[in-house]
């Protein structure tokens, strides 16, 4: 594997981009409830929840991407958890309290001193309820997933102590707990949804086997990268293309598989990731900007999405206006994009990028030097 200048990847962030839109549908369906339109609503736009699969397996690639010039050292390592921390923590932060103002119509969740407990932990990444995968009970409802990303981070980081070991440590850490540890307890079935009772809590979100979405990205980057393992043809490639997109939305959009999980969703966005990423070596990908630009605020979007579809409907609703429909679904989804352009205005490139300089002063750690790379099929960075 010949380490290489990082730059932005279009096709990359394109499909943040689709991941952050379909999950925004999904909960947009909700807007059908209760009406006629309902049963075809739900079927059209619920395995919109694939996008989260989706980005588990992007930040696999990211993390390994990303981390191309690792030294193995401390000194990087504290590096790459400020930047992580930096990225994630803040915005949540602010987010999370916006939520529940927004839905709690104030400061009634803060009254609530049972509900402080659930707080902290939330804001901790740690599942408020061990023994209810996928653990949605935070106090904001999308930032389950943040649990799990949080936790591949930490993994991530300390196998790059390992140097050139390290994917083999990264690797053997997730079948111990992946696999080897619900083998002995008898339960080994890669079902999210499966509860292991362990003594240690927390065993049980390391357990999970949607963990493996992210070694799947981590995995299809390592093919990236390796020049070898491309293909000559353009031909050749465009059909390796063809026959792993459709595979993937046949799997979804057949009802062949139906929820999260590296058996589910997740392998069939694994395959879709894969055919782009190889196909990418030898076609150029052209993506739109739109897209593009989708996946640079599809973080704060993920965010903030169900903040603007709540606060919408109530507004809307007050004024005796339909909240069913595609009209509804128009208007929330706008809203919810020109909100998530503020949050990822303000909050990650204003706040995060502040903290992230405030940690990396703290920890003595000097930022990476950006070199310039020639313009390409993929943007510079």
């Amino acid at each position: 594997m010949i380490s290489r200048p990082r730059i932005t990847l279009d096709w990359l962030q394109s499909l943040r981009g689709i991941a952050a839109i379909l999950v925004v549908l999904t909960h947009a369906r909700y807007f059908f409830l209760n009406t006629p339109a309902w049963p075809a609503a739900d079927q059209a736009l619920l395995p919109g929840a694939m996008g989260v699969d989706l980005f588990f397996i992007i930040s696999g690639f990211i993390m390994v991407y990303t981390t191309q010039g690792s030294d193995g050292s401390w000194r990087y390592v504290l590096n790459f958890a400020a930047k992580r921390l930096a990225r994630i923590w803040p915005v949540y932060f602010v987010i999370t309290c916006i939520w529940l103002l927004v839905a709690h119509s104030g400061l009634g969740y803060f009254r609530e001193p049972s509900l402080w407990p659930v707080l902290a932990r939330s804001l901790l990444f740690l599942p408020a309820n061990p023994d209810a995968p996928l653990f949605f009970g935070l106090s904001l409802p999308v930032g389950w997933t943040l649990e799990f990303e949080m936790y591949f981070y930490a993994i991530f980081g300390l196998s790059l102590l390992f140097k050139r070991l390290r994917w083999f440590v990264l690797a053997s850490w997730i079948a111990l707990t992946v696999v080897l540890l619900p083998l002995r307890a008898g339960v080994l079935t890669f079902d999210v949804l499966s509860k292991l009772h362990y003594s240690f809590a927390y065993l049980s979100l390391a357990s999970n086997p949607i963990v493996l979405e992210f070694l799947f990205g981590a995995v299809i980057a390592l093919i990236y990268l390796n020049d070898r393992l491309r293909f000559r043809s353009p031909k050749v490639a465009m059909h390796f293309l063809l026959l792993t997109l459709a595979p993937a939305m046949w799997l979804v959009y057949g009802a062949i598989v139906h929820f999260h999980g590296p058996k589910a969703w997740g392998a069939a966005m694994g395959l879709a990731v894969l055919g782009i990423a190889v196909a990418s070596k030898t076609i150029a990908l052209r993506v739109p900007r739109l897209l593009v630009w989708l996946g640079q605020v599809s973080f704060s979007l993920y965010l903030t999405h169900t903040i603007t579809q709540l606060w919408m409907t109530r507004w809307i609703d007050s004024m005796g206006g339909d909240t069913h429909g595609l009209a509804h679904v128009f208007i929330t989804t706008a809203v919810a994009l020109s909100f998530a352009a503020l949050s990822h205005h303000y909050l990650e490139e204003g706040l995060a990028v502040w903290v992230r300089q405030r940690l990396l002063a703290l920890l003595k750690v000097a930022p990476p030097v950006l070199v310039p790379v020639a313009p390409r099929q993929e943007r510079a960075a």
